[in-house]
């Protein structure tokens, strides 16, 4: 299991969450964010999406994001690809893949 976190333009979030929705994910946790890269430009705003997943998912989240996030301007975010040692999914009991 990975969790994925994605820090993208707010004005690209509505059409990375309509793909994300539509794509079989088992969710996803968004937080409104502020932050600067490299350039040093300021603060911006951000969306942060943090999702879990199982391994043969990754490559495909991380296309989805990719392909809509891009704009080509500096300022289109990054993804990180996290491990994750244990899920469990409180309402349940369940762990690890069940729990996503």
């Amino acid at each position: 299991m990975k969790k994925i976190e994605a820090i993208v333009r707010k004005e690209k979030f509505e059409d990375i969450y309509q793909v994300l929705e539509k794509s079989g994910i088992g969710g996803m946790t968004v937080t409104e964010a502020k932050g600067f890269g490299h350039h040093r430009n300021g603060l911006k705003d951000k969306m942060k999406i943090e999702i879990y997943v199982d391994e043969f998912q990754i490559e495909k989240v991380v296309d989805m994001i990719r392909r809509i996030a891009k704009t080509g301007v500096t300022g289109d975010g990054k993804i990180a690809v996290l491990p994750l040692e244990k899920l469990y999914r409180i309402r349940t009991g369940e762990e690890g893949a069940s729990a996503i």
